[in-house]
């Protein structure tokens, strides 16, 4: 009896210890394995319809060690996903201050490109190889409401309606300046205190992070990943003094969002 129990407790154990690591990646600066960017993870628990790859990888969705693709212009190391086809018009600036700041050709520049290869909507999110694991992924990215895949938005079909991106910072701050932008060279927000006498123009009180914007800039571009860490790994860290008990804001981004830390970063308002 008492051997039965054993065992029955080092299962118990064993599955606890299981359920942690494929839920660690929900929280910031747990890494990718468990989170929202980990497509066999998402498969096994049956957002999306995923299929989950054979060998039960997670980089090989975006990664592969052997056969990549042909990197071409994009920084895309060892890439093992289809690249999105899409030709989206950039956003249109809504201040006439905004116009001298031009945008590339391509506004998906760098990094943007690959990150549609999911968030596209069309391209299948779980297709990866060709020559490795399930290959033949048909399943692009839908919402699912209830579920953490219940955000629409994440597929991103209108550049229009999103924060602009494919334009040079260095631009963007030389048409508006120190009193509207954050030079690049500064670090992200790491907290934004609390409190009507917080001043953001100031900005006394913050403290900052390791992480400075140009860091993020491609070729000094505006990207996706200009705000979005897309590894979960270098991202502020989540710390229940200052981020809203049960939520996680800063999950995939730079900063976080609570008392828009994200935004100040680059904007003064």
């Amino acid at each position: 009896m008492m051997k039965k129990l054993v065992t029955l407790l080092a299962i118990a154990a064993v599955t606890a210890l299981g359920t942690t690591a494929v839920l660690a990646g929900q929280a910031p600066q747990t890494g990718v394995n468990g989170s929202m960017h980990d497509i066999t993870y998402l498969g096994g628990a049956g957002y999306g319809g995923y299929q989950q790859d054979d060998f039960q990888r997670v980089c090989i969705f975006c990664h592969t060690p052997h056969n990549a693709q042909p990197q071409g212009d994009v920084p895309a190391p060892l890439w093992n996903h289809l690249p999105s086809t899409v030709d989206l018009a950039p956003y249109a600036w809504a201040a006439p201050a905004n116009n001298p700041i031009a945008f590339d050709v391509d506004p998906l520049i760098g990094p943007s490109r690959l990150c549609m290869g999911c968030h596209d909507g069309i391209t299948a999110v779980d297709k990866h190889g060709p020559d490795v694991g399930t290959a033949a992924g048909t399943a692009a990215y839908k919402a699912l409401p209830g579920t953490p895949m219940g955000s629409p938005g994440r597929a991103i079909t209108d550049l229009t309606v999103t924060h602009p991106i494919g334009f040079l910072y260095s631009d963007a701050f030389a048409e508006r300046g120190p009193t509207e932008l954050v030079a690049d060279s500064q670090f992200f927000i790491n907290n934004v205190p609390d409190g009507p006498t917080t001043n953001s123009v100031t900005r006394a009180g913050y403290t900052y992070g390791t992480k400075r914007i140009s860091d993020t800039l491609y070729g000094g571009y505006m990207t996706c990943a200009s705000c979005h860490e897309v590894h979960n790994t270098k991202n502020s860290p989540n710390n229940p003094s200052v981020n809203t008990p049960g939520f996680t804001p800063n999950y995939f981004v730079w900063a976080r969002e609570k008392n828009s830390a994200l935004c100040l970063s680059c904007h003064v308002k």
